[in-house]
């Protein structure tokens, strides 16, 4: 497939078929998700692969119960009830896929970030001089194991929702506190179709040419 229709045919898929993903096709979009470029080539990811549905309905209990805990908390009764529709599968739908991808990033040290500190700049003015450029790598491998996938026929879906369990997705996939995972990716044949959603046009976003 051609990277520019790759690229244009990609879609966000939540529904998928019981169709095992065979191991050396999960190899080769990992593959192309650590040639991803990263800062100081740190390459600050690392692949949790995830087939058990045990264990995918461990992390989706995890997140539904971290989810009650938010509830009581939400600002507002609209606030809640979005909360409750997250729980019942926006944040979830993950545990019916295939395969899960879990991406992990290491701690991103910067020594710039000590000297700005040093130089009296606050937290939030860092993170403006310096906006996350580990987060940024791991992003990068991110968008080639989306696009990866697409080219071998398969859907996924970059998820960040089913984060707020972090602590419990600690424990049950015994990753330690010395990484983070920053995304979920289920991963398998398309159950679904769905149309592609609008994306602002250059003429908006673009200045200079």
């Amino acid at each position: 497939m051609d990277l520019f229709e790759a690229i244009e045919g990609r879609k966000s898929i939540r529904r998928f078929k019981d169709t095992p993903v065979p191991d050396e096709d999960i190899k080769k979009i990992l593959d192309a998700g650590r040639r991803a470029p990263s800062a100081n080539n740190v390459q600050p990811w690392t692949f949790l692969v995830v087939k058990d549905r045990s264990v995918l309905k461990r992390m989706a209990d995890g997140v539904r119960e971290m989810v009650d805990r938010m509830i009581p908390h939400a600002g507002d009764e609209r606030q809640a009830q979005r909360l409750a529709a997250y729980k019942g599968n926006f944040y979830v739908f993950f545990e019916n896929a295939p395969a899960c991808i879990v991406v992990l990033m290491a701690p991103y040290g910067l020594s710039s970030v000590t000297i700005l500190e040093k130089m009296g700049y606050s937290a939030g003015e860092i993170e403006r001089l310096r906006p996350h450029p580990g987060l940024q790598s791991v992003s990068a491998a991110i968008q080639n194991i989306l696009l990866a996938s697409h080219a071998l026929g398969y859907g996924a879906c970059w998820m960040t929702g089913p984060l707020v369990a972090q602590e419990q997705f600690e424990t049950i996939l015994g990753y330690g506190k010395e990484k983070a995972a920053v995304a979920v990716i289920p991963l398998g044949v398309p159950d679904e179709f769905p149309p592609a959603r609008a994306r602002k046009p250059l003429e908006e976003i673009v200045q200079g040419l």
